[in-house]
């Protein structure tokens, strides 16, 4: 009785775990060639921007390079959004060339779901999005900028290193 309902509870965890991750799938036929068409993959932008943050790097890699290349090219068109990079992003996430298709998707999911948002708010977003996974330790290399983020994070000192390096 004990062995089953240890089983049981085991089972039930490892479902709800695997339920609770985010699904996305990429929409077919992406057509980004007027301005308007830009609108239409709005929610895919920050449903993408969850799922990149969610899915640990070494899983689903194939998607993942689909799901960037998406971003990018949903970033690099649209006419709405202008995302805020600099030297110090680039040292942030270093050999990890995979954090900078997340910090766009956050910066741009952001700016998605708070209208009025400002370009500071939407750079912290990103970054916190990078820091979620760079802390995780999945599939990462370690960056000195990163530490140093993180540990102004971690310190609620977090304002005043955005504004020193992106501000």
């Amino acid at each position: 009785m004990k062995k089953t309902l240890i089983t049981f509870i085991i089972t039930l965890f490892v479902t709800i775990s695997m339920n609770s991750q985010t699904k996305f799938d990429l929409p077919e036929n992406i057509e980004l060639k007027r301005d308007s068409d830009y609108a239409k993959y709005e929610n895919d932008i920050v449903s993408a921007a969850k799922w990149l943050e969610e899915t640990d790097l070494n899983t689903e890699t194939d998607k993942r390079k689909q799901v960037d290349a998406f971003i990018i090219k949903w970033v690099s068109g649209t006419p709405n959004i202008t995302v805020e990079m600099n030297s110090c992003l680039m040292k942030l996430y270093g050999k990890n060339n995979e954090l900078l298709a997340l910090y766009m998707a956050s910066y741009s999911a952001y700016f998605i779901q708070n209208a009025t948002a400002d370009k500071t708010a939407a750079v912290k977003a990103g970054i916190v999005s990078m820091i979620n996974v760079y802390k995780k330790g999945i599939s990462i290399t370690k960056s000195k900028e990163m530490e140093k983020a993180i540990e102004a994070y971690d310190q609620n000192k977090f304002d005043e290193y955005i504004a020193k390096n992106f501000g």
